[in-house]
Formats: structure tokens, C-alpha cells, sequence
């Protein structure tokens, strides 16, 4: 599974489609997404934040490794992309309220989000070398 992330993230369309996939989810109005079955599930939405903003960390992070030039500054790149996906985490949060019917505002997703975007940060930084990422 890690080999074919890698694989997909060696050119910017799997990360790229995966942010506007990302935006889509957050974009969709309230009242085309179910209450019921799975959708009903208390704060599911929150593991869906994370998972989205990890994922973004992680496909960006794969992709600026295997473009990086000196091993070294990918931390501060992938320090960057982090920063990027909190950013448009609480973007959205405003885009929702102010543009997507039946939506709000709701700093727990931004919480979500940094949890997710930080987690898979250190994560890599952590256990980047068993991936390969090794400096």
C-alpha cells in the first residue's frame, strides 16, 4: 500500500486531485449529505477532516520528497505543506458559511484539520526512513 502511495505521488496529479477532492467534500451542500446510516455517526465528520487533511500532508509531503533537491530542506517543505493544509482547512470553514448553502462554521473541523495535517507531519518525520525518507 505505501509503495503504490509513493508511486502515485511521484507526479502531482494523485495529490492535486486528491485537494479538489478534498474541496469538493467541503463544498457540497448541507442537504445533499446524508443524517442517516454512517453519515449519522456523532462527529464522524471530524475522523473525515483528519483523514482529508492528513491525506493532503501526506500525498504533497511524498510528492516534495521525490522532487526535493538537498534532503534537508524537504523538513522545511514539509513544514510548509502543513501550514498550507491548515490554511485551507480554516478557508474552508469560511468558504462553507459564507458560500455553501446549509453549511457552517465549526472551529472543531479546524481543530480536525490540524490534528490531521500535524499528525501525518510528524509522522513522516518520525518514520520517514522506512519509507525510504531518510536524510
Amino acid at each position: 500500500m505505501v509503495a503504490l502511495i509513493k508511486r502515485l505521488s511521484r507526479t502531482r496529479i494523485f495529490p492535486l486531485i486528491w485537494t479538489l477532492l478534498t474541496i469538493g467534500l467541503l463544498c457540497l451542500p448541507g442537504k445533499v449529505i446524508p443524517g442517516l446510516g454512517l453519515f449519522g455517526i456523532k462527529h464522524l465528520d471530524k475522523l473525515a477532516h483528519i483523514v482529508l487533511f492528513g491525506g493532503f500532508v501526506l500525498l504533497w509531503g511524498l510528492y516534495a520528497w521525490q522532487r526535493k533537491k538537498l534532503k534537508i530542506d524537504w523538513f522545511f517543505v514539509l513544514g510548509g505543506i502543513t501550514l498550507m493544509s491548515i490554511t485551507l482547512g480554516i478557508a474552508m470553514e469560511y468558504v462553507q458559511v459564507n458560500f455553501v448553502p446549509n453549511r457552517s462554521f465549526d472551529v472543531w473541523d479546524i481543530w480536525a484539520d490540524v490534528v490531521g495535517s500535524v499528525l501525518v507531519m510528524f509522522l513522516l518525520m518520525r518514520y520517514g526512513s522506512r519509507l525510504g525518507l531518510t536524510v
